[in-house]
């Protein structure tokens, strides 16, 4: 059996000839003769070693082996055509497809404000966004199914990841945020101390390095000991709950602009706790060719995270 030897223009014979069920209605629709068609045929039965169909004297009746050839072969002959289109589609810049992974609160204040413009500038963009751990997009972009990842690059390690073309973005605060009429917002000081009096939301996937370094009192310790908090995947889900109780949340700025800008939240200031900053970033694979309109889409990316930096003084009390 010598598949590999099948040609598209037999498929292209074969599909037809079980459209219309005849070998001279085929032939005509083919533009070919009808001993044309029959060779064809033939050399598929040839190479694939099998009988695809019976002749009868109502017309051709497939064969097992021929409903299995008919049934991939439409989707080999579809598959082609596609190509064939996007391929002219991008040499005429007229197509932009791309696929782009990205953590929930990159996704949400990143990505998702320039996707309007982009859309916009490019009527054909074809865009697939992927929002899931990083760890998942990692492989999945390693693997060639993503084109970029935006995500964290300095906590996750992946900016010193080999194979990893990465284009830093602005460096984001880290902050903690709260209720605008939370108790310690009438505190003219606030300490790590002070936070601990109430439930504290954490991001979960942050290494423990992150913690010992900048949190010691809550990897260990008498100070950790009964106090509440609450281990989050996406910020989104406890937005509700910062906004509405005593709920306080450590969490870059960038996932918290919007609500600070509309004063739904609060920035706090803690006297005693070091400026942190995160580092997100936009990997690629090295040496892989860029679609068209890449660059435009991770400018654009960048100029949000601006944004957001540029404001960042405006957002805390006086």
């Amino acid at each position: 059996m010598r598949t590999n030897m099948i040609e598209i223009r037999h498929l292209r014979h074969f599909q037809m000839l079980c459209r219309k069920g005849s070998f001279r209605a085929a032939a005509e629709l083919l533009r070919i003769s009808q001993p044309t068609l029959t060779r064809s045929i033939q050399r598929m039965e040839e190479l694939l070693e099998v009988k695809l169909l019976d002749r009868r004297r109502s017309g051709v009746v497939l064969t097992p082996y021929g409903e299995a050839v008919l049934r991939h072969g439409e989707r080999i002959v579809r598959d082609v055509r596609q190509m064939s289109q996007e391929l002219e589609f991008i040499h005429q810049k007229d197509w932009v497809e791309l696929t782009i992974g990205a953590g929930p609160i990159p996704a949400e204040t990143l990505i998702g404000p320039v996707l309007g413009s982009m859309t916009e500038r490019f009527p054909t963009l074809n865009l697939e966004l992927r929002v899931e751990g990083w760890e998942r997009l990692l492989r999945l972009l390693e693997s060639g199914e993503l084109h970029y990842l935006v995500e964290e690059i300095e906590a996750t390690g992946l900016a010193h990841r080999e194979g990893l073309a990465v284009q830093p973005l602005p460096p984001q605060p880290v902050v903690f945020c709260c209720s605008p009429k939370h108790p310690l917002m009438a505190r003219q000081e606030v300490t790590l101390a002070d936070l601990l009096q109430y439930p504290l939301a954490l991001p979960r996937n942050l290494p423990r390095p992150f913690w010992q370094r900048h949190f010691p009192m809550l990897t260990e310790g008498p100070m950790v000991a009964g106090r509440r908090f609450i281990r989050f995947d996406h910020f989104l889900a406890v937005k509700p709950a910062i906004q509405g109780g005593q709920v306080l949340a450590l969490t870059p700025q960038l996932s918290v602009h919007r609500e600070l800008v509309a004063g739904q939240l609060a920035l706090l200031r803690v006297v005693d706790m070091e400026p942190i900053q995160a580092h997100y970033g936009i990997l690629s694979l090295k040496g892989r060719t860029a679609p068209p309109a890449a660059q435009q889409l991770l400018a654009a990316i960048e100029q949000q995270a601006k944004v957001v930096v540029r404001e960042e003084p405006e957002l805390y009390p006086c």
